[in-house]
């Protein structure tokens, strides 16, 4: 019985890495970190006649986290992501600034595999936005609305890849009261970012 045991048990040691080895890329639960490049867009057009339109571009640094589950079904990959993030920077209108707060994201992704090693995707989903306005201080708002974008993820190592993505958001407009008629004012976002996900 005792040989049978030892027999039982040197299998195991020599199956198991083995198993480990030829487990799917992309499968299973991850977290990880996220820091990038950042640009909010606004676009103000006050309700005059002729219509008058100020825009401000604020460039700032990105940087937050990331949960999700990844599904492999052999040559594609589709799962489910949230993220939190936050920036630096603000946008500069000649009456006001306006600063852009954290971002909540929860998107799905689809992509296939370009090599075992190496997937390629699409992405798209939910995003809610915070905004302040500052100088002068003003009243801060959250916003809903919707991104899109498309990255490229490869394994580093066992439980370890890094991604680069871009993303673009909308986050619709605000109609504000002005003299003369009313103003609107839309808010867009453009972000490049790098990435690590830890899986297990």
């Amino acid at each position: 019985m005792s040989r049978i045991a030892i027999a039982l048990l040197a299998a195991a040691a020599i199956a198991g890495p083995a198993a480990a080895q030829d487990a799917p890329n992309f499968n299973g639960p991850y977290i990880g970190v996220q820091l990038g490049w950042q640009q909010d867009r606004q676009s103000l057009v006050a309700g005059t006649v002729p219509p008058v339109t100020a825009r401000a571009k604020g460039d700032g640094f990105a940087y937050g986290g990331q949960i999700g589950y990844d599904f492999n079904l052999g040559s594609a990959v589709v799962g489910i992501e949230t993220s939190l993030t936050g920036r630096t920077g603000t946008n500069n209108f000649p009456t006001f600034d306006l600063e852009a707060g954290r971002t909540i994201n929860v998107t799905g992704r689809a992509g296939f595999l370009v090599s075992p090693d190496g997937l390629l995707y699409a992405r798209g989903g939910y995003s809610n936005a915070r905004f302040n306005i500052v100088n002068p201080v003003g009243p801060a708002e959250t916003r809903d609305g919707w991104t899109v974008g498309a990255g490229y993820e490869h394994v580093l190592g066992r439980n370890v890849s890094a991604r680069l993505e871009y993303n673009y958001a909308d986050y619709g407009d605000d109609l504000l009261p002005g003299v003369g008629g009313g103003a609107r004012l839309n808010y867009h976002r453009h972000a490049v970012m790098t990435g690590l996900n830890f899986r297990f």
